[in-house]
């Protein structure tokens, strides 16, 4: 299959990420914040809350929406084709498996990426106004620091995602647990660091900013004993690589029918 037609999928799969309700839903879980943003910005007068604002609503709020974004549209990028029978279609033209799925997975992450970038930027613009705000260049460049860090999120649970949609026929129920129900009981404070370790927030929080965040926010992910940085990066880099390869290695070997 030629370049072309890699790329005619590639915008495909961006349209069907974007013109859902699937799509719709993530968008209004970048626009809440904005809207949080321009309220608190008129109506909040207190320094120290002014200055923790960004640390703390980017903690809770835009990693929760980083999850919800992972679940739903990495799970959509074989799940969706294979309830909709284009998959079928697909695997009827001369294209390899291994790169249907790379390059959904592709369309997947800019999708999403420039999604929650472009609402995390815009958020600080507005945060910027606010007349007691402190070191104001020093917040615009934390801003990219916590995109990075929460692309790193995207990149590693839109994996797992992928992989859940390759093996399950309910993926998103299967991720809702993982995410909501394991790594919450692996965040409870005096649980062992050896049951934190087996959750991906444990090294996704290493790599996360403690930037006026409380230390004890992320000790109840990151424990007693935290990995090193360089630790953290090569966990998420190796569950991210395992979870696409076995995927690509299932999604090679099933057969879908219509």
């Amino acid at each position: 299959m030629s370049t072309p037609a890699y790329i005619a999928l590639f915008k495909l799969t961006l349209r069907q990420l974007f013109w859902s309700k699937r799509g719709i839903l993530i968008l209004s879980g970048c626009i809440l914040p904005l809207v949080i943003a321009i309220i608190f910005r008129f109506y909040m007068d207190r320094a120290s809350t002014v200055n923790t604002f960004i640390p703390y609503i980017t903690f809770y709020l835009y990693g929760f929406l980083t999850n919800i974004c992972a679940i739903f549209y990495g799970s959509a990028i074989v799940s969706d084709e294979v309830d909709g029978r284009g998959l079928t279609y697909l695997q009827m033209r001369p294209i390899k498996k291994s790169m249907l799925l790379l390059t959904k997975f592709a369309a997947y992450m800019i999708g999403a990426v420039v999604l929650v970038t472009i609402s995390h930027l815009l958020l600080t613009g507005i945060v910027e106004t606010h007349p007691k705000l402190r070191d104001r260049w020093l917040v615009v460049g934390m801003s990219f620091v916590y995109t990075g860090s929460l692309s790193l999120g995207l990149l590693a649970y839109g994996a797992l995602a992928v992989l859940m949609s390759t093996r399950f026929r309910q993926p998103v129920i299967w991720l809702l647990l993982f995410v909501f129900g394991w790594e919450l009981i692996t965040a409870i404070p005096n649980m062992p660091v050896g049951i934190k370790r087996l959750a991906y927030k444990h090294y996704l929080m290493t790599l996360f900013p403690e930037f006026k965040l409380g230390r004890d926010i992320l000790e109840n992910h990151l424990g007693d004993t935290p990995p090193e940085i360089w630790v953290a990066a090569l966990a998420v880099g190796l569950l991210t690589v395992g979870a696409m390869w076995l995927a690509i290695r299932i999604f090679k070997e099933r057969e879908y029918l219509m």
